[in-house]
């Protein structure tokens, strides 16, 4: 494994401060994306990792919010949940983002059991009822 120099480490840690992504420092500078986070971890220990992904639509306090309709019956499905806190919130949120929301917290979605089409053709035509 290549070591970095005390330069590079400088470099990296002025990027850091900088607000540049580790992908950009790396480009930059040579090195490879690992290296340069390993390098971060070792100069600032104390220093959070940020994730991958994008950052949450909905804050804490939304998604307790969408939680409590949910629980309490105010609202049935994650559709007139995006409803009600879409009326709530400046950035509007769609309705899969809700139900990744449920999904996490273990809400399960409840499916009508489908009759046969045929089932019900047959039982009006030849048993009507009197």
């Amino acid at each position: 494994m290549r070591s970095i120099s005390s330069s590079q480490k400088e470099n990296i840690l002025s990027m850091a401060s900088n607000g540049i992504p580790t992908h950009h420092m790396a480009s930059k500078l040579g090195l490879g994306k690992s290296m340069v986070s390993r390098a971060l971890q070792d100069l600032l220990p104390d220093c959070p990792i940020a994730s991958a992904g994008h950052l949450t639509k909905l804050s804490s306090t939304n998604q307790h919010c969408i939680l409590l309709q949910i629980a309490s019956g105010k609202v049935s499905n994650a559709v007139q949940a995006t409803t009600h806190i879409n009326s709530i919130i400046p950035n509007a949120v769609p309705s899969q983002t809700v139900r990744n929301l449920l999904k996490q917290h273990s809400f399960k979605a409840v499916t009508k059991k489908k009759k046969s089409h045929y089932l019900r053709q047959c039982t009006r035509s030849i048993w009507p009822l009197h």
